[in-house]
């Protein structure tokens, strides 16, 4: 019976995950992997009713909870490249700002200097 292997599936799907070492890529071949056996649930005639309803169940529970993970892992580096983006345009700010100070420096010198001969 394929329960256990369901079962198992779910088990070191949410080890894998709760280590922190999936990355999306990984996430996504695991989320295409439970769809396709989902679908092959729902096309099997080969187990009751009741057993059928219970494997589509944590087969949809998994998915979901893969789901989830893609999207927080998704808006994390979402939020990691826009605060990448911020300090580097502050940096770019900062530099423009110390350009226009040096420029401003060197023209009152400038001015002095024409000023004094």
């Amino acid at each position: 019976m394929t329960v256990s292997s369901v079962s198992t599936q779910a088990t070191s799907t949410s080890t894998s995950t709760a280590s922190g070492g999936s990355s999306v890529a990984q996430l996504e071949k695991q989320l295409q992997t439970l769809e396709k056996e989902l679908r092959d649930e729902n096309n099997s005639k080969s187990d009751s009713a009741q057993a059928k309803a219970e494997k589509v169940k944590e087969l949809d529970e998994e998915i979901a909870e893969i789901q989830a993970q893609i999207q927080q892992a998704q808006a994390k580096a979402a939020k990691k490249s826009s605060a990448k983006t911020s300090a580097d345009s502050d940096s770019a700010n900062a530099a423009n700002t110390n350009s226009q100070t040096t420029s401003a420096q060197t023209r009152s010198r400038a001015y002095l200097l024409d000023a004094s001969a």
